[in-house]
């Protein structure tokens, strides 16, 4: 495996390991079975391809792994024994696409693996049958992780692409739409799933990165949901130009308000083109659609919910707001945004994570105070994530938020 394909999608997550059982971060048993998001598929060598399953640790095994799930995964495992195995990997992104095989020694209810670059692949079964993924190098840095089965997967993926009415360069640009459903043609109750932005908007690589939250739709798409997650223009796949809020030289986005505030509207109106389509699908039973989203999603679905609301029954906000709160203009910003939210009728919900570096819970909690004075009304939870885990990222453990959402979801009418 060469290193620009683990580097590519680093976690940067630091963790301490022993000589024998690999220490992993406790929100690795969290991950979801879930589908790939690569554009790109892992395919093993003919002569592995076609393993029988004979045995717990052998046959193929096929999930994802690396950043919003943009790795596809294909792992055979066999020439079982006592105290080892053959593991060949197949890694495959739009970067890149490696094939690797070596020999593999049980530690401790583990399978590790070290690979030609010196890194070390650790598998380890979950108790339902899956496989956990783990890529290290070195022993201390967890470089990408993921889930394997040998079930089918957790929910159907499709891409679909949008019309608009937005012209750039005289040409009509197109939006990217990724839908993760259950098996069938619907109608299905809907999620709308908005995706945030990219950090400090100077990696302009990331822009291109299609969002998806596998931990929400394994979660939704478990109780018959389907999850639309629209991609704005300029993100992921999608055409257009980026321009939600950067500074006039485009190095990262703008503090400023009379900058940041045109590009909630930007994506506002991207929103608004993806929600017109969505509510005319067939497999869209169109009296049960809830809005939701991450970061600028978040705050992005309020607001749109707050506009629109003969549009959707609900609205869930993942740590939720435009600018961070170390901005100067962050509480005029993120203010008139969520008051404006206010105008929707129902229960909002709102979940937040301690130690959330972009939004502390008392930056948020003054916005949700904002939020009601204007007369919007919801419930505030705020979530504790697990260790080496900071705030901002509470979306992706279940069991966190799981509770609330599914007490939510059984109060719309």
């Amino acid at each position: 495996m060469k290193q620009g394909f683990i580097g590519a999608f680093l976690f940067g997550v630091c963790m301490a390991a022993s000589a024998q059982q690999t220490a992993w971060p406790s929100y690795i048993g969290d991950l979801p079975r879930a589908v790939s998001e690569s554009t790109v598929a892992a395919e093993l060598p003919a002569e592995v391809a076609a393993l029988a399953q004979d045995a717990q640790w052998s046959g193929i095994w096929h999930g994802w792994a690396c950043r919003v799930a943009g790795c596809d995964i294909k792992i055979a495992i066999r020439d079982l024994s006592a105290t080892g195995a053959t593991v060949t990997y197949a890694g495959a992104s739009p970067l890149q696409t490696v094939v690797d095989e070596a020999p593999g020694r049980f530690e401790n209810d583990e399978l590790q693996v070290r690979l030609k670059t010196g890194a070390k692949l650790v598998l380890r079964l979950r108790k339902d049958g899956d496989m956990e993924l783990g890529i290290w190098r070195p022993e201390t840095q967890l470089l990408s992780m993921g889930v394997l089965s040998r079930r089918p997967p957790a929910y159907v993926r499709r891409v679909e692409w949008l019309d608009t009415p937005f012209m750039e360069d005289g040409k009509p640009v197109k939006l990217e739409m990724v839908i993760h459903r259950p098996e069938g043609d619907g109608p299905f109750p809907t999620l709308v799933m908005n995706h945030g932005s990219t950090g400090m908007g100077n990696r302009p690589e990331w822009f291109k990165l299609t969002w998806v939250s596998p931990e929400v739709s394994a979660f939704f798409v478990a109780r018959g949901w389907q999850v639309i997650y629209p991609q704005r223009r300029g993100r992921g796949r999608s055409e257009g130009l980026y321009d939600e809020g950067f500074e006039a030289d485009r190095s990262r986005y703008s503090c400023k308000a009379a900058l940041s505030l045109p590009g909630a509207e930007h994506a506002l109106a991207d929103l608004q083109v993806a929600m017109s389509h969505i509510r005319q699908r067939s497999d869209v039973d169109a009296r049960r659609i809830v809005i939701g989203g991450v970061s600028r999603g978040g705050i992005l679905a309020a607001t749109y919910a707050g506009l629109h609301p003969q549009e959707v029954v609900g609205a869930i906000n993942f740590v939720g707001g435009w600018i961070g709160a170390g901005c100067p203009d962050a509480v005029k910003v993120n203010g008139e945004l969520f008051k404006r939210a206010a105008a929707f009728p129902q229960p909002t919900l709102w979940l937040y994570g301690e130690d959330d570096p972009y939004y502390p819970i008392a930056h948020s909690r003054a916005n949700f105070k904002a939020f009601q004075s204007a007369g919007g009304k919801g419930t505030f939870d705020v979530l504790l994530p697990p260790k080496g885990m900071d705030g901002h990222g509470t979306y992706t453990v279940q069991r966190l938020w799981g509770t609330a959402v599914d007490s939510y979801l059984g109060s719309l009418r």
